[in-house]
């Protein structure tokens, strides 16, 4: 029975509905309020119609019932008035039950009465005629004036049964009034509440489909170890599902992507170390004499295998880049730039360039960070820079250290980048067109490398049109003044 239970209530707290069950949900959420204000509004009025009905029904009968006394006491005034004069027994007794007939039609107005008001004015007629009957058919007095009072008093009361009537509906009139008022007022405030209870729905799928952006935004950028976890609707918690799956998929296609080039690059340096080997001897005519066409077919094979070395070590990099965990060791200028200016030492004199050093803002206390990243990131940059121009130009470098954040700046006055191009040009292996016409062809990984350091080391890349041509690669990244992970 426990088991059962508790399946039960897991089943019930794991059920998620889907979009369209939701957005029933949501619509009948926003509907219930006005709903309810309709019905109440309904049953309210239904009320108030009835008791209309009442007034009406209340004020026709009791003027009918007056009018038919006035009408009464007025033949009976002038019935009572001429017997008087022909003294008739007969008429005598009919005149008298025409006067019980009229005290009765009295009783019967305050039995009809819808108020206290009414009665006291029936009470108070009832009183005259009672006065007047004594004194006619008892005290047997032949005198006019005993009716003078009950012709004032039905005028007044004519008078006051019509302003009665006036006054009741006026007032259900009023009450009608009120009640569509309120009704109103109750619609426009419930509008805003349903629009709010639409938007939240609304609000509330943005939100989930914001969090799936995102999530597929740091796929894109290589987070494979994301915990991705989407609440909501059943189809959203599915495709979270499989987002893990494809995350899944794609790691481990990154991770065989990575001993591929591990193994591929590794196992060419063998077979190439030996080409260079046997190309040397030849060039070095060790085993014989070569004419002007083989010397030139070994240039041929050497610019290759250059390419090639360049090719397998840029593989080497990016490989290391992408895998490496970062070293951090203190941050000395003057060691960077003298071992940077070794590499290129060769290249320089080779093509009359220049590297022009600006350095700027160094603080006097040690800082640490990720040097071997920082020198690769600068090689490749350099690189990149000094192939894109002409013999005899220079290229800019300037390091700076500012508020806890070195600051590199490589820019050229090459041939620049296309602005179209611009988006692109991080890409693994993608080659722009102007890289196409040069003679020395590079291997398309060089950018590739340094977005994915400075991604490993959480900095910022830029890259500009330098003024008044060439390009300009902009580089922020945060260090640190105590050793330690950056």
């Amino acid at each position: 029975m426990s088991a059962s239970f508790a399946t039960q209530y897991k089943a019930l707290f794991s059920w998620r509905p889907n979009l369209i069950g939701q957005f029933v949900f949501s619509t009948l959420l926003s509907l219930l309020p006005l709903s309810l204000v309709v019905i109440l509004f309904l049953n309210t009025l239904n009320k108030q119609l009835a008791v209309t009905q009442k007034i009406v029904t209340d004020n026709y009968q009791v003027t009918k019932k007056f009018n038919s006394l006035k009408q009464d006491l007025n033949s009976l005034e002038r019935a009572t008035r001429q017997n008087w004069v022909l003294n008739s027994e007969s008429l005598d007794t009919l005149i008298e039950d025409k006067w019980q007939i009229s005290l009765n039609s009295v009783n019967q107005l305050i039995s009809l009465s819808p108020t206290t008001d009414y009665v006291r004015q029936w009470q108070q007629l009832d009183q005259v005629l009672q006065f007047a009957y004594q004194h006619v058919f008892i005290n047997q007095q032949q005198s006019a004036e005993l009716f003078a009072p009950i012709s004032q008093l039905m005028l007044e009361q004519t008078i006051w049964l019509r302003e009665q009537n006036e006054i009741r509906i006026s007032k259900n009139q009023q009450q009608l009034t009120s009640l569509q008022s309120a009704f109103i007022n109750w619609l426009v405030a419930l509008i805003p509440l349903t629009l709010v209870v639409g938007g939240g729905f609304l609000w509330r799928i943005s939100g989930r489909l914001k969090e799936l952006t995102h999530v597929i935004g740091k796929l894109g950028q290589g987070h494979w170890q994301q915990t991705i976890s989407v609440q909501g609707s059943a189809e959203l918690v599915d495709l979270g599902n499989k987002l893990t799956w494809v995350q899944d998929q794609l790691h481990m296609l990154e991770q065989q992507k990575d001993t591929f080039l591990r193994h591929v690059t590794h196992e060419l340096k063998t077979p190439l170390a030996s080409i260079i080997e046997g190309t040397d001897l030849l060039t070095d005519e060790i085993v014989g004499p070569l004419n002007q066409e083989q010397q030139a077919v070994l240039v041929l094979i050497s610019q290759s295998m250059t390419r090639l070395r360049t090719m397998i070590e840029s593989l080497l990099n990016y490989n290391a880049i992408r895998t490496s965990t970062q070293s951090v060791s203190e941050f000395d200028v003057e060691q960077l730039i003298a071992k940077i200016n070794h590499h290129f030492e060769p290249r320089l004199q080779a093509r009359q360039q220049l590297l022009n050093w600006q350095v700027g803002g160094m603080p006097k206390c040690a800082v640490f960070i990720a040097l071997e990243l920082v020198e690769m990131i600068l090689i490749q940059l350099i690189s990149n820079a000094l192939k894109f121009s002409a013999e005899g130009e220079t290229v800019t470098v300037v390091l700076a250290v500012k508020n806890q954040q070195l600051y590199l700046t490589v820019s050229d006055v090459g041939i620049g980048i296309n602005e179209h191009e611009k988006a692109h040009i991080f890409a693994a292996f993608y080659q722009g067109k102007n890289s196409k016409h040069m003679v020395t062809q590079g291997s398309g990984l060089g950018l590739s490398i340094v977005k994915e350091a400075v991604t490993q080391l959480q900095g910022e890349l830029t890259v500009l049109d330098n003024k008044p041509q060439g390009s300009q690669f902009n580089i922020i990244i945060p260090i640190t003044s105590e050793q330690g992970t950056n």
